[in-house]
């Protein structure tokens, strides 16, 4: 019980992340978001997911620092994390629908990786319903809902910034990376 109220606590932040305007708004309650979904795991004993949210809290780290910090600039980050991700995901591998999990967190690792709010949306929602499934197979309730109201917060971001003139860097001439 106290794993799921922990998981919706980490829904709450992880939903509202999608609604900052900034890159770094965004990481930031992504981070704290995995922190609670860290400790939700670790309680419902579902060690894949645990060893990728440890993943989860580096990388978030990296990106957040990345614009401001020289050791964090480095472009060797995206594949070391990306092989963290595959790494940590297989710990604990049991089944075919652990795979999840590690498809959604490359998803979410290359999203994190982009400079462009708009296109660590849209990555974000090929991490979404891969953990949505897993989610249900766990089961976690905190997770099932966070991915839904996920889905729907990254597309109202979405709206909301291109509305307001905020689109990804690929629509202005870039690629949205690094």
């Amino acid at each position: 019980m106290l794993g799921q109220a922990v998981s919706i606590l980490g829904m709450l932040l992880t939903i509202i992340s999608f609604q900052m305007k900034t890159r770094k708004q965004i990481i930031a309650f992504q981070t704290a978001g995995s922190f609670l979904f860290l400790v939700s795991y670790i309680l419902l004993r579902s060690w894949p997911a645990v060893y990728l949210n440890v993943v989860f809290l580096i990388r978030n780290t990296v990106f957040y620092f990345g614009r401001d910090q020289k050791w964090s600039k480095h472009k060797a980050w995206l594949p070391v994390l990306l092989c963290a991700v595959v790494a940590a995901g297989s710990i604990g591998f049991r089944s075919w629908l652990d795979l999840l999990p590690i498809i959604g967190s490359v998803f979410g690792t290359v999203a994190m990786y982009m400079k462009s709010e708009n296109m660590l949306r849209l990555l974000k929602l090929g991490d979404s319903p891969c953990w949505l499934i897993y989610n249900c197979t766990v089961p976690s309730l905190g997770g099932v809902l966070c991915e839904v109201f996920n889905i729907t917060s990254i597309v109202i971001g979405l709206i909301r910034y291109k509305q307001n003139g905020i689109l990804p860097e690929k629509a202005k001439g870039g690629n949205g990376c690094d």
